[in-house]
């Protein structure tokens, strides 16, 4: 990927960090890979991208089973926050937010959808 594409990435992942509640973003690719991520440092990356792509993988062939079609993004609500995932040129990319945060979900995605349609011109 060219270093130009790298810093758009990087940019539009920082781009999201503290709007509608959001702690930082990864870009990881289908095999689990992280491609860019604005999430604090002493997040363990590697781990987060690798579990986030087999759970959208894992989810996404449950929803092709059901016949519901493809998966295209999904959020879950834990103790600990929100984690959204919006699919983006067959990559990952995975929102969370802050612990303890009033989130506006509708913000949120609207926010990620938007920042998906310019990672997606800087992937390609």
């Amino acid at each position: 990927m060219a270093s130009a594409n790298v810093a758009q990435i990087q940019a539009a992942l920082s781009g999201l960090n503290g709007k509608h509640g959001i702690l930082g973003c990864l870009l990881v690719r289908s095999d689990g890979g992280v491609v860019s991520s604005s999430l604090p440092p002493e997040t363990d990356i590697a781990t987060l991208g690798a579990l986030s792509a087999t759970l959208f993988s894992n989810n996404d062939v449950s929803i092709q089973r059901m016949n519901r079609g493809n998966l295209v993004q999904m959020t879950l609500l834990t103790d600990q926050g929100i984690l959204h995932f919006y699919q983006v040129a067959g990559h990952y990319l995975v929102v969370l937010t802050a612990k303890g945060q009033r989130i506006n979900l509708e913000g949120l995605i609207k926010s990620v959808e938007e920042q998906a349609a310019g990672l997606s011109a800087a992937i390609a």
